[in-house]
């Protein structure tokens, strides 16, 4: 009998999470004809790929670092700010629109993995649902930083 580890199903969820928002900006700024809004789809491609190579990364090494990074982590208990970009312009300005549908996914997935952490019977399962949790807050802050600066 084999030993099935908990973690490989959670990390191919969280995977399969992020590969998903990755393709959704890059397909999105295939299509898209306004320059700074393709830049910008760009970049947030790009801070999503690097939320996949953290994920590939524990599935390879496992999460004890992961662990030992969210026991440190200062901003452990804060929650990331949902409010949105500039509602007034949204319908006329695509950056903003863009934005705005980001940090909505964003914040979905983030709600999302703190859901998971809570209903997991798992006391490590909950822990890496918390780090991703923490992982996807932070990227909502570069989400803010990105869009503040378009």
């Amino acid at each position: 009998m084999t030993d099935v580890n908990p973690l490989n199903a959670m990390l191919k969820l969280a995977l399969a999470t992020a590969k998903s928002q990755y393709k959704f900006f890059l397909r999105t700024a295939e299509n898209s004809e306004v320059a700074e809004v393709k830049a910008l789809l760009m970049v947030l491609a790009e801070s999503e790929s690097d939320m996949i190579s953290k994920i590939q990364h524990m599935m390879m090494t496992g999460i004890l670092d992961e662990l030992e990074e969210l026991a440190a982590a200062k901003d452990r208990q804060s929650t990331p700010d949902s409010t949105p970009f500039d509602p007034s312009r949204a319908e006329t300005d695509p950056r903003i629109f863009v934005c705005n549908m980001a940090l909505e996914k964003n914040i979905k997935t983030y709600t999302f993995f703190l859901t998971m952490a809570t209903k997991t019977k798992s006391e490590v399962v909950s822990t890496l649902f918390e780090y991703l949790a923490l992982l996807e807050m932070r990227q909502i802050g570069e989400l803010r930083r990105i869009c503040s600066t378009y």
